[in-house]
């Protein structure tokens, strides 16, 4: 088996590629390689050609960043049932959090290397491949406006989400959308946001569904009108506290396979998946059950 280390050099520490590779010439045996990314989305163009150039063999892949980043490498994997993925987790890597709430196993280069294979379902969609959850509404706002002010160049990080975030909550429209679901159907209704979600969190930190089981075919699927600003403050507050009794007074919490939606006008709206954002005119989606071969760490090695 080959071993491939995928670096982010947007969100890995400096010279992290570099400290990797010393780490993993310390293994015997061992066939790997370390990439890093050199532009946005560049995972994708790397992967794509790795599975071209090693076509017969076995390969692994490790997602060195986050939850973009996973995204990204995935859709690079031409047939999701052959290859191995892991990740080795650098900011928000919410998939995470169904297996652990300590990324240090993950972290642990030979935990992760001699590693258990587990099987677990991942989202198919007409915009590609997501791992923990699809969604839109003002959330999206939320990160398209975030992405705009820190690709402004004034140098800021963490600052435009925390704006962008206050925006949605008390600014951004609620939209009517047309959804349907094995369990839900609306037509005209007005959506502060939607999400259909195959982990537990997303945002880092936000609880909003009631399935954290990642290999049984379903996903939760929420969607929330909130219709004031102190409504979706108490959201975010209870998808915080993992409160699902307010969120489904505020809406809907339900499990489903498939997702369609729409801007009920047909306008455009944006999705985001693991963090990536989209525009679209409209998404369809599905859960692809224990489609993915993921390896978590072998503890005690």
């Amino acid at each position: 088996m080959i071993h491939v280390f995928i670096v982010n050099t947007a969100v890995c520490e400096t010279a992290y590629a570099q400290k990797l590779r010393k780490a993993l010439s310390e293994f015997q045996n061992l066939s790997y390689y370390v990439f890093s990314t050199r532009k946005p989305g560049h995972e994708k163009e790397l992967v794509e050609l790795l599975c071209r150039f090693f076509d017969n063999e076995e390969l692994r892949f490790y997602c060195c960043g986050g939850s973009g980043t996973m995204r990204n490498m995935l859709e690079g994997i031409k047939d999701l049932s052959k290859a191995e993925v892991t990740m080795i987790p650098f900011g928000t890597s919410d998939f995470l959090k169904v297996f652990t709430d300590d990324y240090s196993h993950f972290r642990n280069l030979r935990a992760i290397i001699y590693g258990e294979v587990v099987y677990v379902d991942y989202i198919k969609s007409n915009l590609g491949i997501a791992l923990n959850e699809i969604s839109f509404g003002a959330n999206t706002d939320s990160l398209k406006i975030g992405e705009n002010i820190k690709n402004a160049g004034f140098g800021l990080k963490r600052t435009p989400y925390l704006i962008s975030t206050i925006y949605a909550s008390f600014l951004a429209p609620n939209r009517l959308f047309d959804i349907s679901t094995d369990g839900y159907s609306t037509a005209g209704e007005k959506c502060t946001f939607s999400v259909f979600g195959n982990g537990a969190v997303m945002g880092g930190r936000f609880h909003i569904g009631l399935n954290d089981v990642v290999d049984d075919g379903y996903a939760t699927f929420a969607t929330v009108m909130a219709k004031t600003p102190f409504r979706r403050m108490g959201v975010l507050r209870a998808s915080a506290t993992e409160d699902r009794a307010y969120i489904k007074d505020c809406g809907f919490i339900g499990l489903s396979k498939r997702i369609k939606a729409r801007r009920s006008n047909g306008a455009s709206f944006f999705v985001d998946m693991d963090g990536e954002i989209f525009p679209t005119v409209e998404l369809e989606a599905e859960i692809v059950r224990q489609g993915l071969k993921f390896v978590i760490p072998k503890r005690g090695v």
